[in-house]
């Protein structure tokens, strides 16, 4: 059952009446139901910015899911696309693509989404070339392997992020082939 968002939103519109605990419906809603979450965030974040926060700690998620599914919603929600396809994609893959979704390109890039996994897809976006032959290596590194790692991306021209390093793929590469050409 959907909630209905009208009169959340008109209700934390009035300043004299205390905002209430979203209903648990609201809650379950973020995982198979992200889209109708995201209709809800985007009209809160529309309508009553000054709530949004309030609304994302109720719910339980960050505020970078949730501006992401607000984001979804503004890509998506008047584009014609069946919502079935839309929730088989997930909101993950559907966060990368909002932003450079249009009326010219929706169909290819859904394509995309539903034949790429989301690796392979962040890069595309990004416009980085995609070797069908490449894997995704995940490491647990410990403290010393991390300050390590974290050193060889700083010297061979990695860019440290908020959540992580960009272009570690190429310094990674760089500093092994100097590696190697060292080796007897």
């Amino acid at each position: 059952m959907v909630p209905n968002n009208v009169s959340m939103v008109n209700h934390m519109k009035n300043k004299n009446k205390p905002s209430h605990p979203l209903p648990d419906m609201m809650i379950e809603m973020i995982g198979s139901h992200f889209l109708e979450a995201a209709r809800y965030l985007r009209e809160i974040q529309d309508e009553v910015p000054d709530q949004f926060a309030p609304v994302v700690k109720q719910l339980g998620i960050g505020l970078r899911k949730a501006y992401a599914l607000a984001q979804i919603d503004r890509a998506f929600h008047d584009r014609g696309v069946e919502r079935d396809r839309l929730r088989a994609i997930g909101w993950t893959k559907l966060a990368m693509l909002a932003s450079f979704i249009d009326d010219d390109n929706v169909e290819t890039l859904l394509a995309m989404a539903e034949e790429l996994p989301a690796h392979a897809l962040r890069l595309l976006v990004a416009g980085v070339e995609v070797d069908p032959q490449g894997r995704v290596v995940a490491l647990y590194l410990d403290s010393g392997q991390l300050a390590l790692f974290d050193k060889v991306m700083e010297t061979f021209g990695a860019m440290q992020a908020p959540r992580g390093w960009v272009l570690k793929e190429k310094a990674l590469m760089k500093a092994m082939k100097t590696a190697l050409e060292q080796m007897p």
